[in-house]
């Protein structure tokens, strides 16, 4: 009995004395000192070592992880750089196409702007391949004032006539066709001298316009000009059609047939303008 009291006695003495150790302990890691002892300097060693080690594994599988996601960063990358590499040639031809379509807006202005006649701008939205030098359709119609019989021109000349007209569009036949060429009479200018012949047809083998009925007493050459003389229809006068290229006299010998080389690219037509012509003028 007497040597269990006496472990018990001994028990609770080592761990009085472990508290106090640990106490003095605790205030004396706690006081300004300029040096740590030797059993600190272990003691952290130790711990930054076993730091060292369990993060390892850790940090290792995060590398891994920060590898991958870097790699199908820079395939994504790589994948929008090379989509934007194949677009490059597509965005160089748009850019010089705006270039172009711009110019010709700027020429077109310029050209309505100085028209005595109001004119109505508009842009081709519809041509058929098969009819592609007889008719097209432009975006303006009746609510923009256009009506049927109206001349339309581009930047360098006459390229047809107002057919059809719905509210926002119209249909236009070109002066190729047989259709608009009816009773289009036209003004043949040599020198100082005007001259007036009428428009029998267009010739899609040399491409010109055949004029008909010219009086045999001017002789023309090539190089006169040749325009819209306003005496039949609703074309003002003074639209420019083309320049005669060749001239002959008709069978009978009466009067001269001219040739004439259209200033409009009929292949090439985009942007337009519709002119009105005021009844005040049609009287004229």
């Amino acid at each position: 009995m007497r040597v269990i009291n006496f472990f018990n006695r001994n028990r609770m003495l080592i761990v009085l004395f472990g508290i106090v150790v640990l106490i003095a302990l605790i205030g004396f890691s706690l006081s300004d000192r300029d040096s740590t002892t030797k059993a600190e300097q272990f003691t952290g060693d130790t711990a930054a070592a076993t730091q060292k080690v369990v993060d390892a594994p850790f940090s290792f599988i995060g590398n891994i992880f920060s590898n991958i996601a870097g790699s199908f960063s820079a395939l994504e990358e790589n994948e929008k750089l090379k989509q934007q590499l194949d677009m490059l040639p597509q965005l160089q031809s748009d850019n010089e196409r705006l270039k172009a379509e711009n110019e010709e807006l700027r020429e077109s202005l310029e050209v309505s702007s100085s028209m005595a006649y109001e004119t109505v701008n508009a842009r081709v939205i519809s041509r058929a391949p098969d009819q592609w030098l007889e008719s097209f359709t432009i975006d303006k119609g009746e609510k923009d004032g256009i009506k049927e019989g109206m001349a339309v021109s581009t930047s360098e000349g006459l390229v047809g006539i107002v057919k059809r007209v719905n509210g926002n569009s119209s249909f236009i036949e070109m002066i190729s066709t047989n259709a608009s060429q009816n009773n289009l009479s036209v003004e043949v200018r040599h020198n100082d001298e005007a001259v007036y012949g009428n428009i029998r047809n267009f010739d899609t083998e040399n491409d010109v316009l055949v004029v008909e009925n010219i009086k045999s007493q001017v002789k023309l050459e090539k190089g006169d000009e040749v325009f819209t003389s306003g005496l039949t229809g609703a074309f003002p006068e003074g639209i420019v059609i083309g320049k005669v290229v060749e001239v002959e006299n008709d069978e009978y010998g009466l009067s001269q047939n001219a040739y004439v080389q259209m200033n409009s690219d009929l292949n090439d037509v985009d942007n337009v303008f519709v002119l009105k012509r005021d009844p005040e003028s049609l009287e004229d």
